[in-house]
């Protein structure tokens, strides 16, 4: 029995309001902007969506792991290789703490424009860049409505909000990008080359992988029904 618009929306409706709230705060800040000054509220703002799109890169929908594991990297073992939990909780304990210093120090320029320009990659790379890599292995890419309805306007808030107390440097703009080079290299990079591990204990859920399964699991399963 199909099912209707009524018992869909009874179902999803605490997400619909999530989305709907992410909604709402994007346009508020975006339609109110040039009003938006305070450079320490952008940045614990945009520190609190930090920790929102990783709620739903990891929880809900969750399967994030799954997509890079499956559709990126068409892993035969996708629950812990070449991503696995602990590269995962190391490389987002560094993320979050890449927004610290803005909120800390607001008037250092380069500190806060490193990851307001993160945000909006964030925004770019999950609407524009991943769907098209995975080749629609996956109906979504987890984190793709925090970083579109928040991260971006954030962003663009920041830099309005940063251009009102005086023109934006040019060195200002390389001390930003060399911020996000170390951050990249060392918070990114480094923990996910470092510790993965084909044979690591540490296991992604079968709710993180998602609807998915490898290539290869897929393709032996469906020769042993053939034989």
């Amino acid at each position: 029995m199909r099912e209707s618009l009524l018992d869909s929306y009874r179902r999803e409706w605490p997400r619909v309001a999530a989305v709907q709230g992410m909604a709402l705060g994007g346009a508020s800040l975006l339609l109110g902007r040039k009003k938006m000054r305070n450079l320490r509220a952008l940045a614990v703002m945009n520190g609190m969506t930090m920790c929102a799109h990783q709620y739903e890169e990891y929880v809900d929908p969750g399967y994030l792991p799954g997509l890079i594991n499956v559709g990126l990297f068409r892993s035969e073992h996708p629950d812990n290789n070449p991503y696995n939990p602990n590269s995962a909780m190391c490389a987002n304990i560094c993320f979050r703490a890449l927004y610290v210093p803005a909120m800390l120090f607001p008037k250092n320029k380069a500190l806060g424009l490193a990851p307001a320009l993160l945000g909006i990659g964030q925004g770019i790379g999950h609407v524009f860049v991943i769907p098209p890599m995975v080749k629609a292995k996956y109906p979504y890419s987890p984190g793709a409505l925090t970083a579109g309805l928040l991260h971006v306007p954030i962003g663009i808030c920041y830099i309005g909000a940063l251009r009102a107390e005086g023109p934006i440097g040019k060195s200002t703009w390389m001390k930003s990008l060399g911020i996000l080079g170390l951050f990249l290299a060392l918070g990114v990079a480094f923990p996910n080359v470092s510790l993965k591990d084909k044979d690591s204990p540490y296991r992604f859920t079968d709710h993180q992988l998602g609807p998915f399964e490898p290539e290869t699991a897929r393709s032996t399963t469906e020769s042993e029904e053939r034989d």
